[in-house]
């Protein structure tokens, strides 16, 4: 009778942790399951219905997650992030929601849009960064970046002579299908 009862409590536990896809959604409690791809309380879009409410216009401190028949409010400080069907991705950090442009990069450039609320209209957008999914998340500048990868040298150089404005740092290399600065990154290593 207890291993039934244990099966039974397992199973929704096991069946709502997927591997996050565009065509699925959910929550990445922590960055190791970011950087494994793992979402709790997933859904695969095309066959299944949850909703994830950020409740950010009232500022408040959790998400409310409606997944199967129950709802759970989750703390923002205790998660990692969430992920949409739509193929969008978005990091907690500092209170904020951020999208998340390039998950599989060494450097991983995140997005703010500040709106103004009486005309929806972007205002300001903002750029940060971090060095992989395991570190704290930055605004992306030149000072940031030179901080964070100090040791090495070839990198710091290349900043310099390839930037020069921070506004510049978030530019997309179409050809390469990469940021600029990963690129840039990448080749400061070989």
């Amino acid at each position: 009778m207890k291993k039934l009862l244990v099966l039974i409590i397992l199973v929704p536990v096991i069946s709502s942790v997927v591997k996050a896809q565009h065509d699925s959604s959910g929550i990445y409690k922590t960055a190791d399951d970011f950087a494994a791809n793992k979402l709790s309380f997933a859904i695969n879009c095309k066959t299944e219905k949850h909703k994830i409410y950020l409740n950010d216009f009232f500022n408040k401190s959790y998400i409310t997650v409606k997944h199967n028949d129950s709802t759970y409010k989750i703390f923002r400080k205790g998660i990692y992030g969430y992920h949409f069907c739509n193929g969008e991705t978005y990091r907690i950090a500092n209170r904020h929601d951020l999208l998340v442009l390039n998950p599989d990069e060494n450097i991983i450039i995140y997005r703010r849009d500040i709106t103004h609320p009486p005309t929806g209209k972007t205002n300001v957008t903002n750029y940060y960064f971090s060095k992989g999914p395991y570190s704290t998340v930055q605004q992306l500048t030149f000072k940031n970046l030179k901080k964070t990868f100090s040791e090495n040298q070839k990198f710091y150089q290349q900043l310099d002579s390839m930037f020069k404005y921070n506004t510049e740092l978030a530019t997309y290399d179409n050809q390469h299908k990469t940021y600029v600065i990963n690129r840039v990154y990448k080749l400061s290593l070989e």
